[in-house]
């Protein structure tokens, strides 16, 4: 590949030389921790089970859709073409060795590694990854991004480890596809959605799984680099109370809790014994339907985000374990403007002149929100901000299950919401994902050619100074228009016992417990 200066391309060039780090057997444990945070310390020790506990039930039948009940068993048991390392952005080689991009951006020839066996025992080939894209590609699949897949238009075996993907238009975010899209067995696909024979091609294998209760891995002996696979087992016990999962963890019961309350999180990991893991990382903004009034009124909308206490939220609600923002990208993104992201700051004076300039006063108005510890307490601080202008939110709390079947159907039932975005996907695949950022049948009810338009350039920038004109542009008309201003960024929490070493968070928030090892 020729040199260039575009970003896109610098990010994969420096992707196939981080492949062969990645991917040599030679590798130690805390070097296979580059991709993420590595919580690793201490020495490596092999053998044991390594017991965690998460909030969810798995869903072996939606590997391809990031189900939030495969948060740890999705990175142990199946491995994808691809992982960004969340501190660069840069994709480094799992599955792919590497990957060639053609002078006119719009295919790529990817290269897999000839040593790669499904725990089935049967080699890996170039025809599990085609009927992999072309599972993410059928809208019943319901892939996490089926939108980007959809831009492959043509997939060509070359050979049993070597195919090229044609694209209809050069696809920046293409790496975010092979993050999220683990490589499945096209032989026994069909019995994954059972749970009883989920057969991948990583470090553990899917032994069993008891629905409501646990599962069970076991290590995978023919891995290509099994020496680096340090625990005997993983079970993943399902504790769905945040209660019940912190005393879990207090006990020694469970050495990893992926769903405790945050605050019990932060609590808990300063204590002795306990260290806190940070992954992935969420958006909460503040929402508005801008086709009920008085939210029809850009004024007003401005004037309410300079009514808030953002750093108010970090510390009350978050302990610190946040970032004030204006802006739905992580610091690191091409493009990001720090000076944009601080557009509204607490200012409750000019949110006052801007309601009378809006002929605003007195209003109530319902805000949808999340029924947990950390959404109600958000709102909290929102609502007394808002009565300190003369604002009256009203909070309607719903549970998970229906808070997402308003999202699904693209109705919130209210002029106001408060949400939680992952941010771990890039611009360019958020637009076209997050529900609240969309440009047609967005959450927030906004139809402005100007913003498809500035959508459209976001999705198709892909060197480097048209990737930044092109979010710095974005960034300008959704910063002004706030129709759906986050309040804060913030990782996600979770907390592991002092014995428990080599967690690796990936750029999407899951949690690859594959490598980690237990200590005395």
């Amino acid at each position: 590949m020729s040199p260039t200066t575009s970003a896109w391309r610098h990010r994969i060039a420096a992707g196939v030389a981080g492949a062969a780090v990645l991917v040599s057997t030679a590798c130690s444990a805390a070097q296979q921790g580059a991709v993420g945070k590595s919580t690793a310390a201490g020495p490596v020790r092999d053998g044991g089970t390594l017991v965690v506990g998460q909030s969810s039930d798995a869903d072996p039948g939606s590997f391809l859709k990031t189900s939030i009940g495969n948060i740890l068993s999705e990175y142990a048991v199946f491995e994808t073409l691809t992982l960004i390392d969340p501190r660069t952005g840069q994709p480094h080689g799992v599955l792919a060795s590497s990957w060639t991009l053609a002078k006119d951006a719009k295919s790529m020839d990817l290269k897999l590694r000839d040593d790669v066996t499904f725990h089935s025992g049967r080699k890996l080939t170039a025809d599990d990854v085609i009927f992999t894209i072309q599972k993410a590609q059928d809208p019943k699949t319901g892939a996490a991004n089926q939108s980007i897949a959809g831009q492959i238009s043509h997939l060509e075996k070359k050979g049993d480890d070597e195919l090229t993907l044609t694209f209809k238009q050069p696809l920046p975010n293409i790496f975010d596809l092979f993050e999220t899209m683990p490589i499945l067995n096209k032989d026994t696909y069909g019995d994954y959605a059972a749970g009883r024979n989920v057969d991948g091609t990583g470090r553990f294998v899917w032994k069993s799984w008891t629905p409501g209760g646990k599962i069970m891995l076991g290590k995978y002996a023919n891995y290509r680099d099994a020496k680096n696979t340090h625990l005997d087992a993983i079970e993943i016990d399902i504790i769905k109370d945040p209660t019940a999962m912190t005393a879990a963890v207090r006990s020694g019961r469970v050495q990893y809790g992926a769903g405790m309350a945050a605050l019990d999180s932060r609590s808990l990991s300063g204590q002795a014994g306990y260290a806190l893991v940070t992954s992935g990382g969420s958006a909460i903004p503040l929402a508005f339907d801008v086709t009920k009034p008085p939210f029809n009124n850009k004024t007003v909308r401005q004037a309410i985000q300079y009514a808030i206490d953002r750093n108010r939220i970090v510390q009350q609600v978050e302990g610190g374990q946040a970032t004030a923002t204006n802006l739905p990208w992580k610091p690191t993104t091409v493009g990001y403007d720090a000076a944009q992201a601080k557009q509204y700051t607490y200012q409750p004076d000019k949110a006052k002149q801007l309601l009378a300039q809006a002929g605003v006063k007195n209003t109530s108005f319902d805000m949808v929100t999340l029924n947990t510890p950390e959404a109600t307490g958000i709102f909290q601080i929102v609502k007394n901000n808002l009565t300190a202008i003369g604002l009256n939110p009203r909070p309607v709390a719903l549970a998970a299950a229906d808070y997402d079947a308003r999202i699904a159907k693209k109705d919130m039932g209210a002029p106001a919401f408060l949400m939680q975005a992952s941010n771990g996907l890039s611009p360019a695949s958020a637009v076209l994902n997050r529900p609240e950022l969309l440009p047609k049948g967005n959450l927030s009810h906004l139809q402005d050619p100007e913003y498809g338009r500035l959508v459209d350039a976001v999705t198709k920038a892909t060197a480097g100074t048209d990737q930044q004109k092109a979010l710095k542009d974005y960034d300008a008309y959704y910063i002004d228009q706030a129709f759906a201003v986050p309040l804060i960024i913030r990782p996600t929490l979770t907390v592991r016992s002092a014995a428990v070493n080599g967690i690796t968070p990936t750029q999407m928030g899951f949690l690859d417990v594959s490598r980690a090892w237990l200590s005395k």
